[in-house]
Protein backbone atom coordinates (compact mmCIF):
# COMPACT_ATOMS: atom_id res chain seq x y z
CA UNK A 1 0.00 0.00 0.00
CA UNK A 2 1.52 3.35 -1.01
CA UNK A 3 2.58 5.38 2.12
CA UNK A 4 0.28 8.26 1.70
CA UNK A 5 -2.46 6.30 1.19
CA UNK A 6 -1.49 4.84 4.64
CA UNK A 7 -1.07 7.96 5.96
CA UNK A 8 -4.21 9.18 5.06
CA UNK A 9 -6.21 6.37 6.53
CA UNK A 10 -4.48 6.59 9.73
CA UNK A 11 -5.50 10.26 10.06
CA UNK A 12 -8.77 9.54 9.06
CA UNK A 13 -9.04 6.93 11.47
CA UNK A 14 -7.51 8.92 14.56
CA UNK A 15 -9.10 12.13 13.58
CA UNK A 16 -11.06 13.56 16.79
CA UNK A 17 -13.28 15.67 14.08
CA UNK A 18 -15.73 13.85 12.19
CA UNK A 19 -14.85 13.48 8.24
CA UNK A 20 -16.77 12.03 5.98
CA UNK A 21 -17.13 11.70 2.10
CA UNK A 22 -20.77 11.93 0.83
CA UNK A 23 -22.33 11.37 -2.43
CA UNK A 24 -24.78 13.49 -4.69
CA UNK A 25 -27.45 11.05 -4.12
CA UNK A 26 -27.80 11.84 -0.36
CA UNK A 27 -25.92 9.37 1.34
CA UNK A 28 -22.71 8.94 3.24
CA UNK A 29 -19.83 7.35 1.27
CA UNK A 30 -17.20 7.09 3.86
CA UNK A 31 -17.06 7.72 7.77
CA UNK A 32 -14.28 7.93 10.53
CA UNK A 33 -15.40 6.47 13.90
CA UNK A 34 -15.55 9.35 15.31
CA UNK A 35 -19.68 9.13 13.59
CA UNK A 36 -20.77 6.20 15.78
CA UNK A 37 -19.09 7.89 19.09
CA UNK A 38 -20.76 11.45 18.91
CA UNK A 39 -24.17 10.04 16.95
CA UNK A 40 -24.40 6.68 18.66
CA UNK A 41 -25.73 4.90 15.63
CA UNK A 42 -23.38 2.22 14.12
CA UNK A 43 -21.65 2.99 10.81
CA UNK A 44 -23.51 0.64 8.75
CA UNK A 45 -26.95 2.34 9.53
CA UNK A 46 -25.16 5.75 9.33
CA UNK A 47 -24.06 4.67 5.52
CA UNK A 48 -27.28 2.91 4.43
CA UNK A 49 -29.75 5.51 5.82
CA UNK A 50 -29.88 9.04 3.47
CA UNK A 51 -28.10 11.84 6.34
CA UNK A 52 -30.46 14.35 5.90
CA UNK A 53 -33.08 12.05 8.23
CA UNK A 54 -29.99 12.81 10.97
CA UNK A 55 -29.89 16.50 10.58
CA UNK A 56 -32.17 18.90 12.97
CA UNK A 57 -35.53 19.68 11.32
CA UNK A 58 -35.05 23.01 11.34
CA UNK A 59 -31.48 22.75 9.75
CA UNK A 60 -32.38 20.94 6.82
CA UNK A 61 -33.25 23.86 4.50
CA UNK A 62 -30.22 25.44 4.84
CA UNK A 63 -28.19 21.94 4.83
CA UNK A 64 -29.64 21.31 1.11
CA UNK A 65 -28.53 24.89 0.63
CA UNK A 66 -25.00 24.41 1.22
CA UNK A 67 -24.95 20.99 -0.42
CA UNK A 68 -26.47 22.55 -3.76
CA UNK A 69 -23.26 25.14 -3.70
CA UNK A 70 -20.84 22.31 -3.00
CA UNK A 71 -22.01 20.38 -6.49
CA UNK A 72 -22.08 24.21 -8.48
CA UNK A 73 -18.18 24.23 -6.90
CA UNK A 74 -18.36 26.52 -4.26
CA UNK A 75 -15.93 25.34 -1.09
CA UNK A 76 -18.20 26.27 1.79
CA UNK A 77 -16.17 26.92 5.77
CA UNK A 78 -17.73 27.38 9.28
CA UNK A 79 -21.29 26.50 8.24
CA UNK A 80 -23.15 25.01 11.08
CA UNK A 81 -25.68 22.76 11.45
CA UNK A 82 -27.44 20.19 14.11
CA UNK A 83 -27.32 16.84 13.88
CA UNK A 84 -29.84 14.42 16.53
CA UNK A 85 -27.76 11.64 17.80
CA UNK A 86 -29.14 8.14 18.76
CA UNK A 87 -30.30 9.14 22.18
CA UNK A 88 -31.88 12.83 20.98
CA UNK A 89 -29.21 14.64 21.82
CA UNK A 90 -28.29 17.60 20.02
CA UNK A 91 -25.10 17.83 18.41
CA UNK A 92 -23.68 21.44 16.89
CA UNK A 93 -21.20 20.84 13.90
CA UNK A 94 -19.11 23.13 12.25
CA UNK A 95 -18.26 22.47 8.60
CA UNK A 96 -15.95 23.08 5.96
CA UNK A 97 -16.15 21.25 3.27
CA UNK A 98 -15.07 20.86 -1.00
CA UNK A 99 -16.61 18.62 -3.75
CA UNK A 100 -14.48 16.63 -5.31
CA UNK A 101 -14.33 17.22 -8.92
CA UNK A 102 -13.42 13.85 -10.65
CA UNK A 103 -16.01 12.05 -8.55
CA UNK A 104 -18.46 14.79 -7.73
CA UNK A 105 -18.57 13.39 -3.93
CA UNK A 106 -18.42 15.60 -1.31
CA UNK A 107 -15.41 15.77 1.20
CA UNK A 108 -16.40 17.25 4.47
CA UNK A 109 -14.83 17.73 7.94
CA UNK A 110 -17.16 18.43 10.93
CA UNK A 111 -15.95 19.93 14.35
CA UNK A 112 -18.21 19.14 17.31
CA UNK A 113 -19.14 22.41 19.06
CA UNK A 114 -21.91 21.84 20.96
CA UNK A 115 -20.00 23.05 24.01
CA UNK A 116 -19.27 26.35 23.13
CA UNK A 117 -22.76 26.71 20.93
CA UNK A 118 -24.56 25.98 24.50
CA UNK A 119 -22.77 28.24 26.09
CA UNK A 120 -22.89 31.14 23.46
CA UNK A 121 -27.26 29.88 24.07
CA UNK A 122 -26.79 30.53 27.79
CA UNK A 123 -25.06 33.78 27.21
CA UNK A 124 -27.03 35.16 24.55
CA UNK A 125 -30.39 34.25 27.03
CA UNK A 126 -28.17 35.69 29.81
CA UNK A 127 -27.91 38.85 28.00
CA UNK A 128 -31.67 38.79 26.88
CA UNK A 129 -32.88 38.50 30.30
CA UNK A 130 -30.26 41.22 31.42
CA UNK A 131 -31.46 43.32 28.73
CA UNK A 132 -35.02 42.46 29.67
CA UNK A 133 -34.71 43.67 33.59
CA UNK A 134 -32.94 46.44 32.19
CA UNK A 135 -35.85 47.56 30.35
CA UNK A 136 -38.41 46.46 33.45
CA UNK A 137 -36.11 48.70 36.00
CA UNK A 138 -35.71 52.02 33.70
CA UNK A 139 -39.59 51.51 33.38
CA UNK A 140 -39.71 51.65 37.19
CA UNK A 141 -37.10 53.93 37.37
CA UNK A 142 -38.79 56.40 34.72
CA UNK A 143 -42.51 55.82 35.46
CA UNK A 144 -41.99 55.48 39.43
CA UNK A 145 -44.48 58.34 41.28
CA UNK A 146 -41.60 58.13 44.13
CA UNK A 147 -38.32 60.11 43.67
CA UNK A 148 -35.35 57.72 42.77
CA UNK A 149 -31.85 58.66 42.67
CA UNK A 150 -28.22 57.69 42.67
CA UNK A 151 -26.04 59.79 44.77
CA UNK A 152 -21.85 59.96 44.22
CA UNK A 153 -19.89 60.49 47.67
CA UNK A 154 -18.82 63.61 46.64
CA UNK A 155 -22.19 65.03 47.22
CA UNK A 156 -24.10 65.37 43.88
CA UNK A 157 -26.63 64.01 42.06
CA UNK A 158 -25.88 60.92 39.33
CA UNK A 159 -28.77 59.74 38.16
CA UNK A 160 -32.57 60.93 39.28
CA UNK A 161 -35.88 59.90 37.82
CA UNK A 162 -38.24 62.55 36.07
CA UNK A 163 -40.66 62.87 38.97
CA UNK A 164 -37.69 64.86 40.51
CA UNK A 165 -38.56 67.36 38.25
CA UNK A 166 -41.81 67.60 38.87
CA UNK A 167 -41.63 67.51 42.75
CA UNK A 168 -39.23 70.48 42.89
CA UNK A 169 -39.58 72.51 39.81
CA UNK A 170 -36.53 72.14 38.83
CA UNK A 171 -34.42 70.42 35.62
CA UNK A 172 -32.93 67.18 36.05
CA UNK A 173 -29.62 69.45 34.34
CA UNK A 174 -29.72 71.65 37.49
CA UNK A 175 -29.97 69.39 40.05
CA UNK A 176 -26.68 67.01 38.76
CA UNK A 177 -25.16 70.70 38.53
CA UNK A 178 -24.92 71.25 42.19
CA UNK A 179 -24.37 69.72 45.11
CA UNK A 180 -27.46 67.92 46.57
CA UNK A 181 -27.00 69.77 50.17
CA UNK A 182 -27.51 73.12 48.32
CA UNK A 183 -31.61 71.84 47.84
CA UNK A 184 -32.05 70.93 51.54
CA UNK A 185 -33.42 72.65 54.06
CA UNK A 186 -31.43 74.74 56.67
CA UNK A 187 -32.70 73.35 59.32
CA UNK A 188 -32.24 69.54 58.13
CA UNK A 189 -29.12 69.84 56.73
CA UNK A 190 -27.55 68.21 60.61
CA UNK A 191 -29.57 65.71 60.09
CA UNK A 192 -29.71 64.58 57.12
CA UNK A 193 -25.29 64.88 57.56
CA UNK A 194 -25.86 62.23 60.15
CA UNK A 195 -27.85 60.01 57.91
CA UNK A 196 -25.02 60.08 55.17
CA UNK A 197 -22.46 59.51 57.77
CA UNK A 198 -24.53 56.12 58.61
CA UNK A 199 -24.91 55.37 54.89
CA UNK A 200 -20.81 55.26 54.49
CA UNK A 201 -20.80 52.90 57.41
CA UNK A 202 -22.55 50.26 55.79
CA UNK A 203 -25.86 51.07 57.73
CA UNK A 204 -29.29 51.13 56.03
CA UNK A 205 -31.30 54.66 56.17
CA UNK A 206 -35.71 53.49 56.66
CA UNK A 207 -38.13 56.02 57.50
CA UNK A 208 -35.85 59.07 57.43
CA UNK A 209 -37.48 62.42 56.74
CA UNK A 210 -36.21 65.70 55.60
CA UNK A 211 -37.46 69.01 53.62
CA UNK A 212 -36.38 69.88 50.27
CA UNK A 213 -36.48 73.20 48.82
CA UNK A 214 -38.76 74.16 45.63
CA UNK A 215 -37.68 76.30 42.60
CA UNK A 216 -40.57 78.35 44.04
CA UNK A 217 -39.07 78.71 47.52
CA UNK A 218 -41.56 76.80 49.21
CA UNK A 219 -40.53 72.97 50.18
CA UNK A 220 -41.39 69.22 50.21
CA UNK A 221 -41.46 66.49 52.83
CA UNK A 222 -39.48 63.49 51.65
CA UNK A 223 -39.36 60.30 53.77
CA UNK A 224 -36.39 57.92 52.21
CA UNK A 225 -35.28 54.96 52.65
CA UNK A 226 -31.36 54.33 51.27
CA UNK A 227 -28.75 52.34 50.99
CA UNK A 228 -25.03 52.30 49.83
CA UNK A 229 -23.91 50.77 46.91
CA UNK A 230 -20.75 48.65 48.50
CA UNK A 231 -18.92 48.57 44.78
CA UNK A 232 -19.11 51.86 44.23
CA UNK A 233 -19.54 53.75 47.66
CA UNK A 234 -22.73 55.15 45.82
CA UNK A 235 -25.41 55.83 47.69
CA UNK A 236 -29.00 54.42 46.17
CA UNK A 237 -32.10 55.87 47.62
CA UNK A 238 -36.27 56.21 47.21
CA UNK A 239 -37.79 59.14 48.75
CA UNK A 240 -41.55 59.29 48.73
CA UNK A 241 -43.38 62.95 49.08
CA UNK A 242 -44.67 63.12 52.47
CA UNK A 243 -45.98 66.41 52.74
CA UNK A 244 -49.59 66.44 53.22
CA UNK A 245 -49.53 63.99 55.84
CA UNK A 246 -46.67 66.04 57.68
CA UNK A 247 -48.42 68.87 57.22
CA UNK A 248 -51.62 67.27 59.20
CA UNK A 249 -49.35 66.17 61.59
CA UNK A 250 -47.86 69.44 62.86
CA UNK A 251 -51.40 70.60 62.33
CA UNK A 252 -52.78 67.93 64.72
CA UNK A 253 -49.92 68.60 66.99
CA UNK A 254 -50.90 72.01 67.13
CA UNK A 255 -54.46 71.22 67.45
CA UNK A 256 -54.10 69.05 70.24
CA UNK A 257 -51.56 70.84 71.97
CA UNK A 258 -54.71 73.65 72.28
CA UNK A 259 -57.16 71.36 73.07
CA UNK A 260 -54.85 70.67 75.79
CA UNK A 261 -54.08 74.54 76.87
CA UNK A 262 -57.95 75.25 76.44
CA UNK A 263 -58.94 72.08 78.27
CA UNK A 264 -56.25 73.16 81.36
CA UNK A 265 -58.22 76.43 81.07
CA UNK A 266 -61.58 75.19 81.59
CA UNK A 267 -60.76 72.55 84.51
CA UNK A 268 -59.03 76.03 85.91
CA UNK A 269 -62.31 77.91 85.41
CA UNK A 270 -64.93 75.15 86.72
CA UNK A 271 -62.83 74.85 90.20
CA UNK A 272 -62.16 78.83 90.74
CA UNK A 273 -65.99 79.18 89.96
CA UNK A 274 -66.87 76.50 91.92
CA UNK A 275 -64.77 77.45 94.51
CA UNK A 276 -65.78 81.11 94.29
CA UNK A 277 -68.96 80.60 94.69
CA UNK A 278 -69.22 78.27 97.25
CA UNK A 279 -69.11 81.01 100.26
CA UNK A 280 -71.64 83.52 98.50
CA UNK A 281 -74.14 80.26 97.93
CA UNK A 282 -73.38 79.64 101.61
CA UNK A 283 -74.13 82.91 102.70
CA UNK A 284 -77.58 83.01 100.65
CA UNK A 285 -78.53 79.83 102.29
CA UNK A 286 -78.14 80.69 105.62
CA UNK A 287 -79.71 84.15 105.30
CA UNK A 288 -82.67 82.74 103.41
CA UNK A 289 -83.08 79.82 106.89
CA UNK A 290 -82.51 83.42 109.16
CA UNK A 291 -85.61 85.13 106.98
CA UNK A 292 -87.82 82.15 107.56
CA UNK A 293 -87.40 82.45 111.30
CA UNK A 294 -88.70 86.03 111.27
CA UNK A 295 -92.20 86.49 110.43
CA UNK A 296 -93.19 86.28 107.46
CA UNK A 297 -96.53 86.09 105.67
CA UNK A 298 -97.47 83.61 103.42
CA UNK A 299 -96.26 84.26 100.41
CA UNK A 300 -93.05 85.86 101.95
CA UNK A 301 -92.01 82.15 103.55
CA UNK A 302 -92.58 80.58 99.78
CA UNK A 303 -90.00 82.67 98.17
CA UNK A 304 -87.51 82.38 101.32
CA UNK A 305 -88.41 78.72 101.19
CA UNK A 306 -87.50 78.76 97.18
CA UNK A 307 -84.16 80.76 97.95
CA UNK A 308 -82.68 77.94 100.33
CA UNK A 309 -84.04 75.29 97.97
CA UNK A 310 -82.08 76.79 95.09
CA UNK A 311 -79.27 77.58 97.34
CA UNK A 312 -78.81 74.04 98.25
CA UNK A 313 -79.10 72.56 94.55
CA UNK A 314 -76.40 75.20 93.71
CA UNK A 315 -74.09 74.34 96.25
CA UNK A 316 -74.82 70.66 95.20
CA UNK A 317 -74.01 71.18 91.94
CA UNK A 318 -71.18 73.03 92.82
CA UNK A 319 -69.70 69.86 95.08
CA UNK A 320 -70.08 67.69 91.89
CA UNK A 321 -68.48 70.06 89.42
CA UNK A 322 -65.16 70.24 91.96
CA UNK A 323 -65.66 66.29 92.09
CA UNK A 324 -65.72 65.78 88.76
CA UNK A 325 -62.56 68.83 88.22
CA UNK A 326 -60.50 66.18 90.37
CA UNK A 327 -61.55 63.16 88.69
CA UNK A 328 -60.25 64.72 85.45
CA UNK A 329 -56.37 66.03 87.48
CA UNK A 330 -55.61 63.14 89.13
CA UNK A 331 -53.08 62.24 86.92
CA UNK A 332 -50.57 60.57 89.32
CA UNK A 333 -53.31 58.19 90.79
CA UNK A 334 -51.36 55.26 92.89
CA UNK A 335 -51.94 52.35 91.37
CA UNK A 336 -50.75 49.41 93.37
CA UNK A 337 -51.73 45.91 93.42
CA UNK A 338 -55.09 45.15 94.66
CA UNK A 339 -57.86 42.67 95.81
CA UNK A 340 -61.71 43.17 93.72
CA UNK A 341 -63.04 40.76 96.54
CA UNK A 342 -61.65 43.08 99.40
CA UNK A 343 -62.59 45.90 97.91
CA UNK A 344 -66.16 44.60 97.50
CA UNK A 345 -66.77 43.46 100.97
CA UNK A 346 -65.26 46.82 102.43
CA UNK A 347 -68.28 48.69 99.78
CA UNK A 348 -70.58 46.19 101.35
CA UNK A 349 -69.95 47.10 104.37
CA UNK A 350 -70.47 50.44 104.00
CA UNK A 351 -73.80 50.14 101.94
CA UNK A 352 -74.94 47.17 104.71
CA UNK A 353 -78.15 49.56 106.17
CA UNK A 354 -79.16 50.24 102.43
CA UNK A 355 -78.96 46.61 101.48
CA UNK A 356 -80.58 45.08 104.64
CA UNK A 357 -83.74 47.95 104.67
CA UNK A 358 -84.09 47.15 100.86
CA UNK A 359 -84.18 43.48 101.36
CA UNK A 360 -80.72 43.27 98.68
CA UNK A 361 -78.59 40.08 97.91
CA UNK A 362 -75.37 40.67 96.55
CA UNK A 363 -73.38 37.68 94.52
CA UNK A 364 -69.99 37.83 93.87
CA UNK A 365 -67.82 35.76 92.15
CA UNK A 366 -63.36 36.37 91.70
CA UNK A 367 -62.39 33.01 91.26
CA UNK A 368 -60.99 33.88 87.93
CA UNK A 369 -59.05 36.86 88.67
CA UNK A 370 -59.10 39.00 92.13
CA UNK A 371 -55.58 40.81 92.18
CA UNK A 372 -54.93 43.64 89.38
CA UNK A 373 -52.69 46.71 89.53
CA UNK A 374 -55.28 49.78 89.84
CA UNK A 375 -56.19 52.44 91.78
CA UNK A 376 -57.36 51.75 94.70
CA UNK A 377 -59.49 54.71 95.51
CA UNK A 378 -61.32 54.71 91.56
CA UNK A 379 -62.48 50.65 92.42
CA UNK A 380 -64.12 51.53 95.21
CA UNK A 381 -65.63 54.49 94.07
CA UNK A 382 -66.31 51.80 90.74
CA UNK A 383 -68.03 49.36 93.47
CA UNK A 384 -69.79 52.05 95.64
CA UNK A 385 -71.47 53.62 92.41
CA UNK A 386 -72.49 50.67 90.53
CA UNK A 387 -73.69 48.67 93.31
CA UNK A 388 -75.75 51.62 95.30
CA UNK A 389 -77.07 52.69 91.74
CA UNK A 390 -78.88 49.04 91.32
CA UNK A 391 -80.25 49.46 94.76
CA UNK A 392 -81.28 53.38 93.62
CA UNK A 393 -83.28 51.42 90.44
CA UNK A 394 -84.64 48.87 92.19
CA UNK A 395 -88.19 47.23 90.77
CA UNK A 396 -90.86 47.75 92.69
CA UNK A 397 -92.32 44.45 91.50
CA UNK A 398 -89.06 42.19 93.54
CA UNK A 399 -85.99 42.56 96.00
CA UNK A 400 -82.53 43.80 94.26
CA UNK A 401 -80.14 40.85 93.49
CA UNK A 402 -77.10 42.11 92.10
CA UNK A 403 -74.65 39.54 90.81
CA UNK A 404 -70.38 40.61 90.68
CA UNK A 405 -68.14 38.58 88.59
CA UNK A 406 -64.85 39.52 87.71
CA UNK A 407 -63.16 37.85 84.03
CA UNK A 408 -59.92 37.31 82.75
CA UNK A 409 -59.77 37.91 78.54
CA UNK A 410 -56.53 38.42 76.37
CA UNK A 411 -55.77 41.91 76.96
CA UNK A 412 -57.92 42.97 79.21
CA UNK A 413 -59.51 42.40 82.97
CA UNK A 414 -63.64 42.66 82.93
CA UNK A 415 -65.75 43.23 85.70
CA UNK A 416 -69.44 42.35 84.75
CA UNK A 417 -72.37 43.86 87.14
CA UNK A 418 -75.59 42.37 86.98
CA UNK A 419 -78.92 43.27 88.79
CA UNK A 420 -82.55 42.85 88.33
CA UNK A 421 -83.43 46.55 88.23
CA UNK A 422 -85.86 48.36 86.67
CA UNK A 423 -83.92 48.70 83.41
CA UNK A 424 -83.05 51.94 81.06
CA UNK A 425 -84.82 52.06 77.93
CA UNK A 426 -81.52 52.51 75.61
CA UNK A 427 -83.30 53.53 72.58
CA UNK A 428 -84.23 56.55 74.61
CA UNK A 429 -81.48 57.63 76.66
CA UNK A 430 -78.25 55.42 75.46
CA UNK A 431 -76.19 58.33 74.53
CA UNK A 432 -76.98 60.29 77.41
CA UNK A 433 -76.74 57.06 79.83
CA UNK A 434 -73.24 58.17 81.20
CA UNK A 435 -73.78 61.98 81.02
CA UNK A 436 -73.23 65.19 83.70
CA UNK A 437 -76.44 65.09 85.81
CA UNK A 438 -78.66 62.91 83.70
CA UNK A 439 -81.44 61.39 84.94
CA UNK A 440 -83.79 58.47 83.61
CA UNK A 441 -86.34 57.49 86.81
CA UNK A 442 -89.00 59.43 88.62
CA UNK A 443 -86.61 58.52 91.49
CA UNK A 444 -86.39 61.37 94.11
CA UNK A 445 -82.69 60.73 95.15
CA UNK A 446 -81.57 60.74 91.61
CA UNK A 447 -78.64 63.11 90.72
CA UNK A 448 -77.06 61.79 87.34
CA UNK A 449 -73.57 61.84 89.02
CA UNK A 450 -72.64 58.75 89.71
CA UNK A 451 -72.39 56.96 86.45
CA UNK A 452 -70.93 59.84 85.21
CA UNK A 453 -68.08 59.77 87.73
CA UNK A 454 -67.93 55.92 86.88
CA UNK A 455 -67.39 56.72 83.59
CA UNK A 456 -64.75 59.04 83.92
CA UNK A 457 -62.80 57.20 86.71
CA UNK A 458 -62.60 54.17 84.32
CA UNK A 459 -61.46 56.08 81.07
CA UNK A 460 -58.71 57.71 83.14
CA UNK A 461 -57.19 55.05 83.50
CA UNK A 462 -57.52 54.30 79.72
CA UNK A 463 -60.46 51.43 80.21
CA UNK A 464 -64.21 51.29 79.04
CA UNK A 465 -67.49 50.75 80.11
CA UNK A 466 -70.79 49.70 78.33
CA UNK A 467 -74.33 48.53 79.34
CA UNK A 468 -76.85 46.47 77.97
CA UNK A 469 -80.55 47.25 79.52
CA UNK A 470 -84.02 46.90 78.98
CA UNK A 471 -87.41 48.07 81.30
CA UNK A 472 -87.64 46.17 83.90
CA UNK A 473 -85.48 43.40 82.65
CA UNK A 474 -82.46 44.53 84.54
CA UNK A 475 -78.79 46.46 83.66
CA UNK A 476 -75.22 44.71 83.07
CA UNK A 477 -72.77 46.96 83.37
CA UNK A 478 -69.74 45.51 82.10
CA UNK A 479 -66.15 47.06 82.36
CA UNK A 480 -63.08 46.63 80.60
CA UNK A 481 -59.61 47.28 82.55
CA UNK A 482 -56.50 47.69 80.51
CA UNK A 483 -54.27 44.90 81.97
Amino acid sequence: MDSNILQYEVLFNLSQDLIVIANSDGYFKKINPQWTKKLGYSEKHLLSTPFMEFIHPDDKNITSNMIRQQIDGISISQFENRYIGKQGQVIWLEWSTTAVDATGDIFAIARDITDSRNQQDRLESLVSTLQEKNKQFEDLFNLSQDLIVIANTDGYFKILNPQWEKALGYEIKALKSKPFYSFIHPDDLESTSNEIEKLSRGLSTVSFKNRFIKSDGGHIWLEWNAISIKETGDLFAIARDKTTTREDEIKQDLMLKDLKAKNKQLEDYAYIASHNLRSPVANIYTLARFLKETELEKEQQEYADLIQNSAETLNNTMEDLINVVQVNQSTNLKIKHISLEKICENVLKQLSGELISNNALVNTNFNEIDTIEYSETYMHSIFLNLISNSIKYKSQKRPPLINIESKKNENSVQLIFKDNGSGIDLKRHKNKIFGFRKTFHNNADAKGFGLFMTKSQVEALNGKISIESEPEKGTIFTINIAS
